[in-house]
Order: structure tokens, then sequence, then C-alpha cells
């Protein structure tokens, strides 16, 4: 097990790397000047340009300037922004983390346990009414786009019905709409999975010899179909994650929430390559957390393979 660990943790670091020169040399080669943006419309001379660039480092070649950024991005120095004047690039986007966090997680925490209620009630009245209702159900959220599900939830309830708000999350009622939009393709993904998985497990030969043992029925979903069935969900689970984050950029910008999300958009608009560059680090340690966690998570659940 330590020596597994250890590979993960360099196979991470790797990926984590290999994400931030990606990164790096797209924002480096778009098209537009982040200098040109920075000044806008004022008449600046050539050589207070020459001198901005100069100040940014980007006169330097390109290697020159990656070897600066991870220098300085492994001592937590992301640099200062283009498009905020002065402003340290952590005190930019640090507000817009602790945002996105918070309603992302109840977001996760919500599609998690419709998906496993679902699938686990779907798998168990199989090929009932119950089963096909919610069969339909999990087809529509993979289907709807979450765009399209946004643009529906807002006309509805608040438009029409003016009963949910839609803009900022200032209070608890602001968090429902874009937490269903977010949570409801992966908890319909994971959902099918987890109906698939179950109707695998429900008749093992073990699940017979709890029930004969006297188990309630509970008990023997709950201690051992569940726990049989979540393997191959756990690893959807974690990319959901990943996927949960990356759409932030669409929902945050759609809800007008401050988060993480809706500065990387304003950033790849203003061509604020330092904020550009951290949220992709962020978002990328982020996701590479979440699936070196559920890869350590299998082999608590199935003791074969840490065995193995």
């Amino acid at each position: 097990m330590p020596r597994y660990l250890l590979r993960r943790l360099a196979a991470t670091f790797i990926s984590l790397f290999s994400a931030a020169l990606i990164a790096f040399l797209a924002s480096r080669l778009a098209p537009g000047d982040p200098i040109r943006l920075m000044v806008g419309d004022q008449n600046v001379s050539q050589e207070v340009i020459l001198q901005l660039q100069r100040q940014y480092g980007l006169d330097r070649p390109l290697l020159v300037q990656y070897v600066y950024f991870l220098r300085n991005a492994l001592a937590g120095d992301f640099g200062t922004s283009y498009y905020y004047v002065g402003r340290p690039v952590l005190q930019v986007i640090a507000p817009g983390v602790i945002v996105s966090l918070r309603w992302q997680t109840i977001a996760l925490a919500l599609a998690v346990a419709a998906a496993l209620g679902l699938g686990t009630l779907s798998a168990i009245r199989h090929n009932t009414w119950l089963d096909h209702s919610i069969m339909l159900f999990v087809i529509s959220g993979i289907s709807l786009p979450s765009f399209a599900l946004a643009t529906i939830l807002i006309v509805v309830f608040s438009v029409r019905l003016g009963i949910l708000p839609v803009a900022g999350l200032t209070s608890p009622a602001h968090y429902i709409l874009p937490c269903i939009t977010m949570a409801a393709q992966p908890s319909a993904l994971l959902a099918r999975l987890m109906r698939a998985s179950m109707l695998e497990v429900i008749h093992q030969d073990y699940m017979m010899t709890a029930r004969a043992k006297g188990l309630q029925e509970v008990v023997v979903i709950a201690r051992h179909g569940l726990r049989n069935a979540l393997l191959p969900t756990l690893t959807v689970l974690g990319i959901m994650a990943g996927r949960i984050l990356a759409g932030a950029f669409l929902i945050e910008t759609v809800f007008s929430i401050p988060g993480i999300g809706r500065i990387g958009v304003q950033a790849v608009v203003h061509r604020d390559y330092p904020v550009i560059l951290a949220i992709t680090v962020i978002l990328s340690m982020t996701f590479l957390a979440v699936t070196f966690i559920v890869d350590v998570l299998y082999g608590f659940l199935d003791p074969r393979i840490r065995y193995a």
C-alpha cells in the first residue's frame, strides 16, 4: 500500500506540472496583448509599453517565463493581476475560491445523495412503474444541458412564480437554483450507474445468505449490497467531482455568483494570465486530489484490491 501511494503521488505531481505547462503555453500563445488591454484607451507611449512588459516579465523567452512561474508558484506566489493592477493574484481569487467551495460542496452532496437513493430504489423496484419513472427522470437529466436547465428554472421559479432569487449568494434561498442546476446531470449519470451496479449484486449468493440469516432487507441492501455496488460508481464520482468544478464557469456566470468560475471567465476576457494560471493550477490540484482520494478509498471498500 505505501508503494502504491508513492506511485500515485508521483503521477499526481507529473499531471499537475503538465496541466500547468499546457495552461501556460495556451495563455501565452493566445491572440491579444495583455499590456494593451491593461492600458485600455489611454494614449500610452511605446516606451511605457516596453517598461510594463519588462515589469511583468513578458519580454523574456517562454521557457524562462515558465521556470519563473513554477518557482514562484511553488512558493505560493502567482504574481500580480494584469486587470486588477497591483493586486496579488491570490488576493483576487481567494474570495471566489471560498464562495465556489461553499456552494459546490452542497451541489456535490445533493448529487451523490440523489444518485444513491434513486439508483438503489430503481434497482430494488426493477421493472416496476417506479423504476421506469426514475429512469425517465434520469434520461431527462442526462440529456438536458446545464444552461437550458438553468434557463428553465429561472423562468419558472424566479420570473413566473417569483419564489426564488436568481443572482448572488446572499441568502440560503440563493443556493437552491444553482445547486439543482449543477447537481442534475451528475446525479442522473451516477443514478444510472448505481442502478446497474446494484442489479448485479442484488441477487449474488452472499445477498441470499444474508437474507437466509433473517436480516431485514434494509440491512441486507445497506450493509452488503450498497458497499459492493459503490465500487464502479466511486470511479465515476471522482470524475463527476471534477466536472462539477469545471461546470462552475457556466453556472456562476448565469447566476452571477462571485466565485472562481466567474473570476476565471473575466480573466480570459481580459487576458489576465496570472489569474488564469492560478485558477488552472487550483482546479487541477482539486481534481487530482479528489481522484487520489477515490483510489485510496477503493482499498478500504474492497480489501482484495488493497491486498493485491
